[in-house]
């Protein structure tokens, strides 16, 4: 079974599958396929995390995540306002999960802030660990869509209009976007004649081509010209990190399989480890005194989050000590049944033996990110892979003679120094993708991830909870009304009852309510597939994408 946020995603990943190839087959031909279909939420000039189950054994995780140019530094990102005033102090708690404007926007938009890519990187490792066909024959359904083009739906036009001012200027986006200065109506085809030429050149060429070849030259050049900060020299550096077991920790006897570092999948762990100290089994969906229970514990881990998170080799943040059972029961005690309370960072460094350095970075913030797709794959071994692909949300910048979009990946880091996500040369910055896949006494019970950029985490977790805590199947699980929230208000979906929403309220929260059939921003999109017994279920969301699941 393949589920993919595009039909043809779905089709191509599930003809794979039909041919004999494993899951790990079928998610890299589908990724490489989604950049085509979605350009603007993933693809070649982007990143991603891909979690694996090998049946057999041997599976593990790839951290595929975009690295900021060695010539990264908050110098090159001048703020708008300027420093006068602004706290940088090292105060532990996190309030503002936000940073300021950058001037002209340059790290949000442009040659400037586009990132070291890393896609081509990982799904081509991701092969050579664990799959059974060639980079050449995974990219060949992506090379036909690319040269040929596919029909566009609704929610693409739509980026398009809105996106408009953006990728107007840039010429090369331009001509392949805006055909004769309008954008592609519903129903009209999108071609990417370059973007194809690009995927034979990697085909014929393999990673070399795209890190240490033609291609790398030709990006680097054009972002050169045009004032960005990468250079061949990045490309040529740039390694995925391959975690050989990619075990997060266990929740209620389901062992979690996922993403460690400056990811979202440490965060997932913390919230399901402070609610493993509650029993919740059994428990209501609407029941305030529950969810009450889970925006705690939300908030806690999103204070830890984004005081301690950043790239540990650039800080020596302490992120594995935020999936530790007893820190998580520790962080628990904090909480109050009855009344909202102050989500401040807690203490993680004792739980990994270490006392924290004096001058250990402050707090940083959290970036918009909106630009993502989500693939989950079980194959007829019960091989699985759950895959998140991202460009952030794009830069806007198409190079001419390569035709792909190009993420805005230095996005993710902060531009105020001394922070623990500052922007720095060739770091990874903390980013919002969190790829699982659920065991049962090393039975595979699950694949799930989601899109939708700062939610993700918050929608997986609570996917999680659903359906393991409340018994529901996977499907309900992530179509079921959930909340998001950081710090502060509290979005609440529309669709609970209004006892729910009360009793929130009189437990002190402050509700803002978005119904997501109108709105998708405060929420996410999961999918997945659940293992149920002999049978695969697919779980679908699609509120803004064309999600859908096939299988055989």
């Amino acid at each position: 079974m393949v589920v993919a946020q595009h039909p043809l995603g779905t089709e191509i990943g599930l003809g794979v599958l039909q041919r004999g190839g494993n899951a790990v087959d079928a998610a890299v031909t589908t990724g490489f396929a989604m950049g085509v279909l979605q350009p603007f939420m993933n693809g070649i000039g982007g990143g991603g995390l891909m979690t694996v189950h090998m049946a057999a054994g041997g599976g593990g995780a790839i951290d595929y995540g975009m690295q900021a140019p060695g010539r990264a530094t908050t110098d090159e990102f001048p703020l708008e306002g300027g420093m006068e005033g602004m706290d940088t102090g090292s105060s532990r708690y996190s309030r503002n999960f936000a940073w300021p404007k950058v001037k002209d926007d340059m790290l949000s938009s442009g040659y400037k802030s586009i990132a070291i890519p890393g896609t081509v990187a990982g799904l081509s490792r991701a092969l050579d660990e664990w799959g059974t066909i060639s980079l050449s024959d995974a990219l060949q359904p992506a090379i036909k869509i690319a040269e040929e083009g596919f029909a566009v739906g609704a929610h693409f036009t739509l980026s398009l209009v809105s996106g408009r001012g953006l990728f107007l200027r840039f010429p090369a986006t331009a001509d392949i976007f805006y055909p004769g200065g309008y954008p592609i109506p519903v129903g009209g085809k999108l071609i990417q004649k370059e973007h194809a030429e690009t995927l034979r050149t990697l085909a014929a060429g393999g990673p070399d081509a795209f890190y240490k070849g033609e291609i790398a030259e030709k990006i680097a050049a054009d972002v050169q010209a045009n004032g960005g900060l990468l250079e061949v020299s990045d490309f040529a550096q740039y390694t995925p990190f391959l975690h050989r077991h990619g075990m997060l920790g266990e929740y209620r006897g389901y062992e979690v399989m996922g993403l460690p570092g400056p990811t979202s999948g440490p965060t997932v762990m913390e919230i399901l480890n402070i609610l493993s100290t509650f029993d919740l089994v059994g428990t209501n969906h609407g029941d305030p005194a529950v969810l009450h229970l889970i925006i705690e514990s939300i908030r806690l881990a999103a204070a830890d989050r984004f005081t301690w998170m950043g790239d540990p080799e650039k800080t020596g943040a302490p992120i594995g000590a935020l999936t530790v059972p007893v820190y998580g029961a520790e962080r628990a005690k904090s909480i109050d049944r009855t009344k909202a309370g102050p989500a401040d960072a807690g203490d993680p460094w004792p739980f990994e033996g270490r006392e924290m350095p004096a001058d250990f970075p402050g707090p940083a913030g959290a970036a918009a990110d909106d630009g993502t797709t989500h693939i989950s794959v079980v194959d007829k071994d019960r091989n699985a892979v759950a895959l998140t692909q991202t460009n952030l949300y794009l830069s806007g910048v198409v190079n001419p003679g390569v035709g792909v979009m190009m993420n805005n990946g230095i996005g993710w880091s902060c531009p105020i120094p001394g922070t623990v996500n500052t922007i720095a040369p060739h770091a990874r910055a903390l980013n919002n993708m969190t790829p699982l896949i659920l065991l049962k006494d090393g039975e595979l019970r699950g694949a799930l991830g989601a899109s939708g950029g700062r939610r993700i985490w918050t929608s997986v977790a609570q996917s999680l909870i659903h359906h393991i805590d409340m018994g529901m199947s996977l499907q309900d699980a992530v179509q079921a009304p959930r909340i998001h929230v950081e710090d502060g208000d509290v979005m609440v979906d529309g669709r609970f009852e209004h006892d729910t929403i009360n009793g929130l309220r009189s437990r002190g929260h402050q509700v803002t309510i978005v119904d997501p059939r109108y709105d998708v921003a405060p929420y996410a999109e999961p999918n997945g597939i659940a293992v149920d017994g002999g049978e695969l279920r697919s779980a679908v969301y699609p509120v803004a994408k064309l999600t859908v699941a096939a299988g055989y």
